[in-house]
């Protein structure tokens, strides 16, 4: 079963980024990733102690703020998205990441930033509250499905409702791989972007509300 992307195609062109790149300033050390084995712990965070390197602010539209141990991005408004983007940049990584939907629809969407050149270029590994899930490039402010022949595929995998869901994200070479709770959904091919920061995003479509809540945010080296 296929999800139309015309909402999601909407929503992207209603996001707010928030972009942090000076992590060096406030302390935060990121191992060189080539002197980290493959499978190696580039960079890990229970958000226990906030910042680390990340932002919390509030703006008409959302609001990424850090509670109860970890990341919660807030959506106040429709077809919005917002976004942080943490650490210097990586090449080759896995991202791993627990979410769970605290409040609002299950019609959302959440998920990992990776290969991140600025707010209108980087690649996206999406899920869904209701067992949706897509994999996306952001070029220059437009916004392309990579998987699923562009469409949003579903799968019993992604667990729908106030359940955590475990996120992985691989940015390997020029392949693209997602999973929900040890499940591969999804694996394309793209070179668009070689290298760039990784992060966290949450947003709404029709209706607004959503409140997606992060913990265990891992990089390793692949």
């Amino acid at each position: 079963m296929n999800k139309p992307t015309h909402l999601f195609f909407r929503f992207l062109l209603f996001c707010c980024a928030l972009t942090l790149t000076g992590c060096e300033k406030i302390g935060i050390h990121f191992p060189q990733s080539g002197a980290v084995p493959p499978g190696g712990l580039l960079f890990e965070d229970d958000f226990s102690h906030p910042p680390n390197g990340w932002g919390s602010m509030e703006t008409r539209g959302g609001e990424i703020e850090f509670i109860f141990d970890g990341m919660m991005i807030s959506i106040f408004l429709p077809n919005f998205m917002y976004w942080s983007v943490n650490g210097k940049e990586f090449s080759d990584v896995k991202v791993k990441v627990d979410a769970v939907l605290a409040d609002g629809p299950q019609d959302d969407t959440f998920g990992v930033i990776c290969r991140f050149q600025d707010d209108r270029n980087f690649y996206g590994f999406a899920l869904s509250h209701d067992g949706y899930y897509g994999v996306f490039k952001y070029v220059d402010g437009k916004m392309n499905v990579l998987s699923n022949e562009g469409n949003l595929g579903f799968s019993e995998a992604i667990r729908t409702g106030g359940v955590v869901n475990h996120l992985e994200a691989t940015c390997e070479r020029n392949v693209l791989r997602l999973k929900a709770n040890e499940t591969l959904l999804t694996e394309v091919i793209d070179d668009q972007f070689e290298s760039g920061k990784v992060g966290l995003f949450a947003g709404a479509y029709s209706e607004p509300g959503v409140r997606v809540f992060f913990d265990n945010f891992k990089i390793f080296q692949q």
